[in-house]
């Protein structure tokens, strides 16, 4: 799925694509109600409304405004999207109705700390079904009691960061020892 939204439509890959698969990303989660709507619906009215944004991004964000809404008419959605848009919005929409994985397929793997930072990092670019799996399974490494504290920790931690929040505050509830990794993922995804 990434090579659709990688390709931009002048037919390279950017910044431009990057934001665009971040859009996506958020948006399929806030459809699905595995994030707050708001929390996409805001920069999605930003993007949707700036005269900086290219005509082409500001209608995409009006459609995948309209997605989070629970419109799922595919024609109705893509009347002023280009072909490039409607395709990544049709691919939006087929992603939503995809059943999710199972949350324990990441646990079965055995992801070593730094695995998991960097799977993290894919997610947060924009692989939605990584994202998916790894919302399920920072959910489960910060509710289980079993775990040392400090596991838990990084499980609210890595939640908060693939739920869009980027602020440095949350990195004094890490231990010591993840603390460093975390970190350098944190400055990583604000950039």
């Amino acid at each position: 799925m990434k090579s659709t939204y990688a390709d931009d439509p002048a037919g390279g890959s950017g910044p431009d694509s990057e934001k665009i698969e971040k859009m996506v990303a958020l948006t399929i989660a806030a459809a699905r109600g595995l994030t707050p709507a708001a929390q996409t619906l805001l920069p999605l009215m930003q993007i949707s409304g700036s005269d900086l944004a290219p005509p082409d991004a500001r209608a995409l964000a009006r459609a995948l405004r309209r997605v989070i809404h629970g419109e799922r008419d595919p024609v109705a959605l893509a009347a002023d999207l280009s072909p490039a848009h409607t395709e990544i919005l049709w691919e939006t929409l087929a992603q939503i109705e995809a059943p999710l994985p199972a949350a324990a397929e990441l646990s079965r793997q055995g992801l070593s700390f730094e695995e998991l930072i960097e799977k993290v990092a894919e997610a947060c670019s924009g692989e939605v079904m990584l994202w998916q799996r790894l919302w399920a399974f920072t959910e489960e490494l910060s509710a289980d009691e079993r775990l040392p504290v400090d596991v838990r920790a990084l499980g609210i931690v890595l939640r908060r960061f693939l739920a869009g929040e980027r602020q440095k505050h949350v990195l004094a509830e890490l231990s010591s020892a993840h603390r460093p990794a975390v970190a350098q993922l944190l400055d990583w995804l604000s950039q």
